[in-house]
């Protein structure tokens, strides 16, 4: 009885886990491809074709804080880079206009806006 209690609880999480990830995970459908974020630029123009218009919208900073291994004195370093990405947005036409947001070559995120 416990077992089976557990199976079914461990069964319904997982279940609410997957549609969390499907309602977050928001992308475009170019034809018969789904661009979802994590594409690279490359590979959204490869799918979709050209954008209607590109737009530089900002920039973000990134900061590495790792070690870096120095074979001289054989000991790990600490080390801090600073990282700067452009954030572009491109918009397309498809079944209703979509945003596509990217922080450097990378897309991020995908809105969907509405006419008025």
């Amino acid at each position: 009885m416990k077992k089976t209690t557990l199976t079914g609880l461990l069964l319904i999480i997982l279940l609410m886990g997957g549609t969390l990830a499907l309602s977050t995970g928001r992308g475009i459908r170019c034809g018969s491809d789904l661009v979802l974020p994590g594409y690279l630029k490359y590979e959204v123009r490869q799918s979709c074709g050209e954008p209607l218009s590109k737009e530089l919208v900002g920039e973000v900073e990134y900061r590495d804080t790792g070690s870096i291994y120095d074979r001289r004195d054989s000991r790990f370093r600490n080390r801090e880079s600073r990282v700067f990405l452009y954030i572009e947005e491109w918009l397309y036409h498809t079944d209703s206009l979509h945003v596509l947001r990217f922080e450097g070559n990378t897309l991020v995120t995908v809105e969907s806006v509405r006419r008025k």
